[in-house]
Order: C-alpha cells, then sequence, then structure tokens
C-alpha cells in the first residue's frame, strides 16, 4: 500500500508537511510552541472556554460547509487532525496596510477587520487574554451569514450570543463584546477564504488526501486510511490503537494526563463516512464523520425540535468537529443524544474483519461505557426515523448551565394519536439518560400510557412506571433523589406541554 509519513495543512497562507513527534501534539501546543503564535491561548484545556479557537477549513467538507471557515478548539484537536485543512489563526486576520508618506511607502500598520474594528470601538476587550477567541467566533459567526444568498444587514443580539456560548470572558466584559457583534456591517466584511482559500492550495490538499497515512515516530503512531477494508486490516494487525474521530472526550483525557495519545487511528481520509442523506422517505444515514454541525443543518426542516435541541450540545467549536457517531460510541450515560436516537429506533451500522452488521442502538449499549463492539470493528453510520406528520417530539435536557454543560438527566419522547379527537395515545416511545449506567428505553412506562385516555391517574401510573425502571446514581451533578425528582418532573412536563 504506498503511503504519506507526513500531516499536510496550511496555515495562515503557508504549508505546512509535519512528519515528526509535533504530528501528535495538540493544535494549541504547536501553534504556540513550534510556529510561535501566541495569539491563540491556553487555558482550560477542555474546549470550555474557547480562548484557544482557530479558524479551520477542511477540504473534504460538503454541504453548507463547503468552502467555509468554522471555529475549532486547537486545545484538544491534535495536529494530525488538522491534515486536509485550511487554518487561520487571529494573528492573520488583520492584512498588511500600505502606509504611503511624502518620504516612502511601506508596510508598518495593519488593516483590522470589521470584526476586530467592532471590538475596538465597543471596548470589547478588558485585560485581553480572552479577546482572540472571541474574535474568531465572531469571525466565524460573520463567515456563515456572508455564505447566505440573502445576507441581513447586522448581526442580531441572540445570533452573537448563541455564537459566543463557547467563549468565556474573565473581566466579566460580555455586554461591550456583545455590542461589538451586533455593530458589525457585514456589508463592509469579506470572507476569510478571499485570503486565504486559493484553489492551487486546495488542489493539493484534496490530492494528498486520496493517500493514505502512515507516520511513525518516537512516542507517536498514527494511520489514516483511504477505505473502511484498510481500516479493519490495521486493527487486526495493531491491537492497542485508539481510533480518533474529533478528539472532543480523548483530547481532554489527554491533556489531563490519564490517556496518552501515542497510536491512532484515523478516519478522516474515508470520504463515504461523510455522507448525511435520506435513504428513504422516512430514515436518514449519518456517517461516522458528519459533525454535529452539519447534522443540526441538516435536520433544521426535517426534524427541527431535534436540530433545536442540538443548539444546547455544545459550543459551536466542539460541535464543528464533534460528530454523532463519536456521542453514541462514548457509551455514556449522561451523552445528549442517545436518547432521541433510541426513540427513532436507530441502527448502528458495524464495520469488522468479518464484513458489515447491523444492531438496534438499543442492544447496543451493555452497561457503563461499555458496547457490544468486538475487538476491531468501527461504527460506520448510524440510520434512524424521521418523524411522521402525525408524531409529536419532545426533547428536554437539566444540566447545572444551560449552554456548554454536561446533562444531569436527559429526555426523549415520541408519539401519536389513535384519532383525530386526541382522547388516545396511539403510539409512544420514551427514552431517559442519566438515570442509569445506561440510556434507557422505557418500554413498561410506554405500555402504561399506550391506548388509555389522558387524565390525572394515567400520569400517576406512568410515573409509578418510571420510578420501577430507573436506578439513578449519585455523581457531583446530582444524588440519586435529585434525578428521580427530575426525572418525574420531565415526564410530567412532556404530558403537560405536548399531551395537553
Amino acid at each position: 500500500m504506498n503511503s504519506r509519513n507526513y500531516i499536510l495543512f496550511y496555515l495562515n497562507g503557508e504549508r505546512q508537511q509535519v512528519a515528526d513527534a509535533s504530528a501528535g501534539l495538540m493544535l494549541s501546543e504547536y501553534l504556540r510552541k513550534i510556529k510561535n503564535l501566541p495569539g491563540t491561548k491556553i487555558v482550560c484545556a477542555e474546549g470550555d472556554c474557547g480562548a484557544c479557537s482557530v479558524l479551520r477549513l477542511f477540504s473534504l467538507q460538503s454541504g453548507k460547509n463547503k468552502d467555509l471557515f468554522l471555529p475549532i478548539n486547537s486545545c484538544i484537536s491534535t495536529v494530525s487532525q488538522m491534515d486536509g485543512s485550511v487554518l487561520v489563526t487571529v494573528e492573520a486576520l488583520a492584512a498588511p496596510k500600505v502606509i504611503h508618506d511624502k518620504f516612502s511607502c511601506h508596510e508598518n500598520a495593519m488593516g483590522l477587520t470589521a470584526v476586530q474594528k467592532a471590538m475596538v470601538q465597543c471596548h470589547g476587550s478588558q485585560c485581553g487574554f480572552c479577546t482572540p477567541g472571541f474574535v474568531i467566533a465572531l469571525t466565524g459567526l460573520v463567515e456563515k451569514k456572508l455564505k447566505d444568498r440573502n445576507p441581513q444587514a447586522t448581526l442580531t443580539s441572540q445570533e452573537v450570543k448563541n455564537q459566543l456560548t463557547g467563549n468565556l470572558c474573565r473581566c466579566t466584559g460580555y455586554q461591550p463584546i456583545i455590542e461589538a457583534g451586533t455593530s458589525i456591517q457585514l456589508k463592509k466584511c469579506e470572507t476569510v477564504g478571499t485570503r486565504f482559500l486559493k484553489r492551487d492550495q486546495q488542489q493539493d490538499l484534496l490530492k494528498h488526501l486520496k493517500i493514505p497515512i502512515l507516520l511513525k515516530t518516537d512516542g507517536f503512531k498514527f494511520f489514516a486510511p483511504t477505505h473502511i477494508k484498510q481500516a479493519a486490516t490495521y486493527f487486526q494487525k495493531n491491537k492497542s490503537v485508539q481510533i480518533m474521530a474529533a478528539a472532543t472526550d480523548l483530547g481532554v483525557v489527554h491533556n489531563k494526563r490519564k490517556l496518552q495519545l501515542a497510536n491512532i487511528l484515523s478516519l478522516h481520509l474515508i470520504p463515504e463516512l461523510y455522507d448525511i442523506k435520506k435513504i428513504s422517505p422516512g430514515r436518514i444515514s449519518v456517517g461516522a464523520r458528519v459533525t454535529l454541525s452539519e447534522l443540526r443543518n441538516f435536520t433544521k426542516t426535517s426534524i427541527p425540535e431535534f436540530s433545536k435541541f442540538l443548539d444546547l450540545f455544545a459550543s459551536p467549536q466542539i460541535k464543528n468537529l464533534a460528530t454523532l457517531v463519536g456521542n453514541v460510541a462514548t457509551a455514556s450515560p449522561i451523552a445528549d443524544t442517545p436518547p432521541f436516537l433510541l426513540i427513532m429506533n436507530t441502527i448502528v451500522e458495524i464495520s469488522g474483519p468479518k464484513g458489515l452488521r447491523s444492531i438496534a442502538l438499543e442492544d447496543f449499549f451493555v452497561s457503563y461505557r461499555k458496547t457490544v463492539l468486538q475487538p476491531q470493528e468501527i461504527i460506520t453510520a448510524l440510520h434512524f426515523d424521521i418523524p411522521k406528520k402525525n408524531e409529536i417530539l419532545a426533547l428536554y435536557k437539566v444540566s447545572q448551565r444551560k449552554d456548554m454543560d454536561i446533562s444531569a438527566v436527559n429526555f426523549a419522547a415520541r408519539f401519536s394519536w389513535s384519532n383525530n379527537t386526541k382522547t388516545k395515545i396511539k403510539s409512544v416511545q420514551i427514552a431517559i439518560g442519566g438515570v442509569a449506567a445506561t440510556t434507557l428505553r422505557l418500554r413498561k412506562t410506554e405500555q402504561c400510557i399506550l391506548a388509555k385516555p389522558y387524565h390525572t391517574e394515567t400520569v400517576n401510573e406512568a410515573l409509578h412506571y418510571l420510578h420501577a425502571e430507573i436506578a439513578p446514581y449519585s455523581d457531583l451533578r446530582g444524588s440519586n433523589t435529585f434525578r428521580r425528582v427530575i426525572a418525574e418532573n420531565l415526564l410530567q412536563k412532556f404530558f403537560r406541554e405536548k399531551v395537553l
């Protein structure tokens, strides 16, 4: 098998070919220590504060994100993951400005972007430590708006707030930053791609993205196949290899020195894993490399409740990297998407040494952080329902913070009426996370509700079965009792908001 032994990407317009151990560094470390670009800050090392944000365009991406520079957290992204990307850091946003005077013509000032000017004019920076991250995040929002067919004149306050959920200001200076965002005149902005997305550079990247990577250095080994069969073969010969998708989980564990990312298998060069499509009028297929941002855009019209729910999943920076398949593969009982996927009859498509096999998501989770995946098996896609027109969907999440926080309890329900009078429920599916070692489908509770007129006695009976089916644990996010109360409240909220 012909392969290359280096990672290739463009950084602020310059070609980067990394063939040494620095490929295993976190991108933020590489930028600061190797490339001497200290504008990217490292603070939380968990993807929570946004100070490390950089803009990234990946050459294989498609759909609405094609040719779009999106903010990502560089503190939990490895250099090796940037293969095939075009990166822009805060240092490169301002363009050199030619100054003419009576003696000479020279470049000694910087032409600030509209975002940077707005931050200056609205006093959006205090200590300045978090400012680069805010500038990058706002630039990412401007990028998206400029791609609209009929771009609006300015950004709304809510759009700015939503975009900045992944950025923390240590001086509590949010209002001036929000004012800076809403003062930006989009017609005065240009896309980042105008300066940093060159045709010859993209052709260079696309050509290399067809070649597998096998990079071996002291303490770091990285393999990226171009076909799923190559991945399975490599898996068989390398028992200790770790699959890395977005590293939004692995990157945190690595930074906290609990896990060394030393032998990595990446699926980023396999084109079909980026597919997201309707496979029938009522089913969607999502490949293993589809990000949550892409999924959110794709489901805006077909499953608007789910698309809206993803707004609370994490920051834009994380959603621009994290995948739906990765959220399932972690098998966390408080993962945000499994309750929804359970009620949508999700099938997990798995590739292994013996070929493809499919398994219902309900049978996929075995115990805490354990799944039915066998050694050398890889999840390639998830297939799930689109709600029918007569079906109602409810998705809830309870966490200590509204944004940028892991669930304490999350809840999903889907139901339809048996007739137009809305007196009896014909079908119902309920799932809940955070109340057991795995995400649960509440089948006994469902059976209690089915084909019964809605009244107080039905709700009370359903609550009885709910408590019998769950087994909450206690941890830093909530006690056993707290989780029982929340689970009960969410079921009642479902009845009150969707059934009444």
